[in-house]
């Protein structure tokens, strides 16, 4: 049987000096791989359909070898040719797809999360520019994926004053009960809350582009963001360290 679905490649890998392997998001099947036969030959009808951070039309047999479908073919549908030519976005949008890879399971259907696969990449071809956009993006796939921080008040208590971030706790919490507990705690004066309490709250990220920050406070947010997303998600900081490098 072959089944059709609307896919963008997390990643892709020769398998022969004419097949490849490509492990792709997809709307309706989740994350599938398949096996591409005779992708770069000359005349392969792959040519052309496919790359990572585009999206594609694929048809792929549903029965397995191994863990590969066998793909029929795929047509293109959406090109983000931004990031051929743009090392920042670039980085953003290969960050952004490790992040998906790492957190969604095979061959479960998670629509919703394509959607907002192809919604942030589709941002990070405008604004992936911008450090601000990747500290907003996190928050934002955060929110959506069910694990956003919490910054209101202290996580254990509920206090409101003398705020600190835990990333284990997963979210901010008091000095009393930091040192109570002996958790390990990051700074988070009142203007690097307010931020983070603001960015979290916009669907979009004009907002966090537009605000002016200092080094310092830059430097802050992303300690706060990059300690959070590597307690809660274990993705490897080589991955975001790329896309601030290029800042």
């Amino acid at each position: 049987m072959i089944v059709r679905a609307t896919a963008i490649p997390l990643s892709i890998f020769h398998y022969s000096s004419t097949s490849s392997i490509v492990h792709w998001m997809t709307r309706q099947h989740g994350k599938v791989s398949t096996l591409l036969k005779g992708a770069y030959r000359p005349k392969s009808p792959f040519l052309g359909e496919y790359g990572l951070f585009d999206t594609s039309e694929l048809l792929f047999f549903t029965k397995r070898m191994d863990a590969l479908y066998t793909a029929k073919e795929c047509a293109l549908l959406h090109s983000r040719k931004i990031f051929r030519s743009n090392w920042r976005a670039m980085q953003a949008a290969s960050y952004l797809t490790a992040l998906l890879n790492k957190t969604t399971p095979e061959n479960a259907p998670h629509p919703e999360l394509f959607d907002l696969f192809e919604e942030l990449l589709d941002l990070a071809e405008k604004h992936g520019q911008h450090p601000q956009f990747l500290l907003w993006a996190e928050l934002y796939f955060c929110t959506h994926h069910g694990h956003s921080p919490s910054l209101g008040s202290c996580v254990l208590c509920h206090a409101k004053n003398e705020l600190c971030f835990c990333a284990s706790q997963g979210g901010t919490i008091c000095q009393p009960c930091a040192k109570s507990r002996k958790l390990p705690t990051l700074p988070c004066p009142p203007d690097i809350l307010s931020i983070l309490q603001s960015w979290q709250k916009a669907d979009q990220p004009a907002h966090a582009i537009n605000t002016r920050l200092s080094g310092s406070q830059l430097t802050a947010l992303n300690t706060i963001s990059s300690a959070f997303m590597n307690y809660h998600f274990n993705l490897n900081p080589k991955y975001r360290n790329a896309v601030l490098a290029t800042a």
